[in-house]
């Protein structure tokens, strides 16, 4: 299916029913980039959001930052930065710049990285995941205490930090919401820690060509996925203040003819039953309707309010934010 390094975001205050639905998308040129952003923000969408492949793709700040000029409510943000290239104190930086220039608007996701080429570039092998996993939580740890204004000394396997700090912007004035994404145990144990968003994609191992990934779409992952997140949180002391869950949609498609399309979708993928591909969070099908009250019902059963779609879903999410209403 498709590639999601970019995992993981995040998002913005509750919209419609608690439920909010945030955007991935890429700058072409910067009139379209910017009509994309007031339009995001005319249509309650909770933010726009960019991924971070080094060397393939946009950078997310600066088309961040030009997007902040023409928006006052919308969030903005990485879905997410590769932590496992880039470094705490650059990635700390560049969030609390944004922040100077939308205060309270500014997202920070932040994922393992999973491409061997984003490696290659700069003359480092891939890691194995659980080192991408572990360098992760030490990124998180590091970020956390930068953007709250405090020194930072990390003598981690990792990262080693050594009194570092930002000077010169205000950081810690404005928060900065921490969304990390990923499925890896290691991860999730992370974020459960530390974000104030955990972001599922429902992806497993990366295949071959480095960008596409395995499904895991189960009821029976998500579900060891979400108690994880929750037993992983009360470990760390967040009794009651378990990170709100994120859904990375891989699918949207609008039918009126829902268990055609989902057959079409298990003809791509057999080895995911049909039961769990009709519950699965990482599809939205069906009518405007069948959608909302998709989205409706998870947030009832599994706690899952916020989603990310990419950018051609755009139009029909118009439709389907309005509906969300009681």
């Amino acid at each position: 299916m498709t590639d999601t390094a970019d995992t993981t975001e995040p998002t913005g205050p509750a919209g419609p029913a608690g439920i909010s639905v945030s955007v991935q998308a890429e700058p072409a040129d910067l009139d379209s980039w910017l009509a994309l952003a007031r339009r995001l923000e005319a249509a309650g969408f909770a933010a726009l959001l960019m991924g971070d492949h080094p060397g393939n793709g946009a950078s997310p700040w600066p088309a961040l930052g030009a997007a902040a000029a023409v928006t006052h409510t919308l969030r903005l943000g990485t879905y997410v930065v590769q932590a496992g290239v880039r470094e705490p104190m650059h990635v700390a930086a560049d969030a609390a710049t944004l922040s100077l220039l939308a205060p309270g608007r500014v997202v920070l996701g932040i994922g393992a990285g999973h491409t061997p080429r984003e490696w290659a570039d700069i003359g480092r092998t891939r890691p194995s995941p659980p080192d991408r996993a572990g360098r992760l939580a030490e990124f998180a740890e590091a970020v956390a205490g930068l953007l709250a204004g405090q020194p930072v000394t990390l003598d981690g396997q990792y990262l080693a930090l050594r009194d570092a700090r930002l000077d010169g912007v205000p950081a810690g004035a404005a928060p900065v919401s921490l969304v990390i994404g990923g499925g890896h145990p290691g991860l999730l144990r992370a974020a459960a820690r530390r974000a104030d968003v955990v972001a599922l994609a429902g992806l497993g191992r990366t295949r071959p060509d480095g960008h596409q990934h395995e499904v895991r779409w189960s009821a029976a992952d998500l579900r060891g996925q979400l108690d994880l997140i929750r037993a992983e949180a009360d470990r760390a002391g967040r009794v009651g203040r378990t990170p709100s869950l994120e859904a990375l949609v891989q699918v949207v498609t609008v039918t009126d003819d829902r268990d055609a399309a989902l057959a079409d979708v298990g003809a791509e993928i057999p080895s995911v039953s049909a039961a769990d591909l009709a519950g699965t969070p990482f599809l939205l099908i069906g009518s405007y309707e069948q959608m909302a009250a998709q989205l409706r019902r998870q947030a009832a059963e599994l706690g899952i309010t916020n989603y990310v779609v990419r950018e051609p879903a755009v139009p029909h999410l118009e439709h389907v934010l309005p509906l969300l209403h009681p």
